[in-house]
């Protein structure tokens, strides 16, 4: 056995040091990863239900400020199960041990280019045919200044958004604030538009910012995954896949609960596990604009079209084109992250609806 390989396995052991099998053991503990966001809430509601517990797993949650810090654990292998934004599944993919097995939702109607009312970029609409609802041209863009988080989802839906109106990001002044710094200074006129993700598009429209184009406007489709440890989920894919079946019970139960129970428990796991306040205004806009996939919307989202490429690997594609572009991947492992392999059906095709019951 080569040397990388027995590491890889001893580091698997570790992460269920104690646990060789279920059968093992009555209950297993899964370490799992999530970031602030809509995407952790079916593992929190498995786990108030006791659902883990009846699949013989313990999900422990661990909590991080953004998909940096997650990333930085996984690389030691601190977890092996939880959600992360796409462009940091490009960074975690890119080291060849991060696979996709679903979806946590899709954040495109939560990411927007915003502008003040009055703007010149308001006076044209639909002027990319293709793009009826997009705000603004190629004229009004030139020269004009954008607040933006680098290397994020609003920076691909900026650079999105500029290519739909035929511009490039040369040809326009790009200022690189975090989310919180750069809704402050759009407040004290420091741009000219701003690109935003929730909640903060949220605030922004609150202070009377109007979107200019939302990334699901110009088909730059931005999903939060649930990645997996590759090797983990290879030397373990029963425990892999009651996750998964956990999470999906979870998912069915936000698309039919009565919205006002629905936000009610979004809430309370807000609150809970991040220690955020949300109104319950805020948590419908959430309703409205994320967009989650049941199990069989999962299944047809992660199945090859016509032999070639599946829908959710078409959607990253488009989002590593951008990570390539800026030179966010070293050209050395770019072979890992290119035409998304990672993305894999696997786990998905596993489960079926009385899974799920």
């Amino acid at each position: 056995m080569k040397i990388k390989s027995w590491l890889k396995t001893l580091a698997v052991a570790v992460m269920v040091a104690g646990f060789a099998s279920p059968a093992m053991a009555k209950v297993v503990d899964v370490k799992t990863a999530w970031v602030p966001g809509q995407e952790g809430f079916p593992v929190w509601f498995a786990k108030k239900q006791g659902w883990d517990k009846e699949k013989g797993i313990n999900l422990v949650m661990s909590t991080y400020g953004s998909g940096h810090e997650s990333l930085q654990d996984f690389a030691v292998n601190n977890w092996v199960l939880g959600g992360l934004g796409a462009i940091p599944t490009v960074n975690g993919a890119k080291d060849g041990n991060m696979i996709v097995i679903a979806i946590g939702n899709d954040e495109s109607k939560a990411n927007a280019v915003m502008v003040r009312p009055g703007s010149p970029i308001l006076s044209k609409k639909g002027v990319a045919s293709s793009y009826p609802e997009v705000y603004g041209s190629a004229v009004d863009l030139r020269k004009k200044s954008f607040i933006v988080t680098a290397l994020s989802s609003s920076h691909y839906t900026l650079n999105k958004y500029l290519e739909v109106l035929g511009v490039t990001e040369k040809e326009v002044e790009v200022k690189n604030l975090d989310q919180a710094l750069g809704l402050l200074s759009f407040e004290h006129a420091k741009a000219d538009a701003a690109a935003f993700w929730a909640p903060f598009t949220f605030m922004a429209s609150g202070k009377g910012f109007v979107t200019a184009a939302t990334a699901y406007d110009i088909d730059a489709r931005i999903p939060m995954y649930i990645v997996a440890n590759k090797a983990f989920a290879e030397q373990y894919p029963d425990i892999t896949k009651n996750f998964l079946a956990l999470y999906l019970k979870g998912v069915d139960w936000l698309l039919n609960a009565p919205r006002a129970e629905a936000v009610k428990a979004m809430q309370e796991y807000y609150k809970e596990v991040f220690n955020l306040d949300y109104s319950e205004t805020m948590l419908d806009l959430h309703f409205n604009v994320f967009q989650i996939f049941g199990l069989e919307q999962q299944k047809e989202l992660f199945a090859a079209q016509n032999g070639g490429e599946s829908q959710v690997q078409k959607w990253q594609d488009s989002i590593t084109k951008f990570m390539l572009d800026h030179k966010a991947v070293h050209k050395n492992l770019q072979k890992n992250v290119l035409g998304s392999k990672y993305i894999v059906p696997t786990f998905i095709n596993m489960i079926e609806q009385k899974d799920l019951q």
